[in-house]
């Protein structure tokens, strides 16, 4: 599933990049104006567009910040140096 999202990711990145480009070029103003109107009137809550296992997953991590279920960095730290120290 992370290969498939970072290549997702890629995507999109390389997509923005070829937009841009494109978009550099236009010299009409009115083209420009209905871009820029479509970006604007086209956003959408990030919320709607995740999957529900990952708003679970965040519900998740916000209920256990809320009762105190947490790890410090320096915990995680110490656990990740401790469990790889052999890499």
């Amino acid at each position: 599933m992370i290969t498939t999202v970072k290549k997702d990711i890629d995507l999109i990145e390389t997509k923005k990049i070829q937009l841009i480009s494109i978009i550099a070029q236009v010299h009409n103003i009115d083209l420009l104006d209905a871009i820029e109107n479509l970006i604007i009137n086209s956003k959408s809550d990030w919320w709607t567009t995740i999957s529900k296992s990952e708003q679970n997953a965040i519900d998740e991590g916000l209920n256990d910040i809320k009762s105190g279920n947490l790890l410090s960095h320096q915990h995680v730290l110490k656990e990740i140096s401790e469990r790889y120290k052999d890499l």
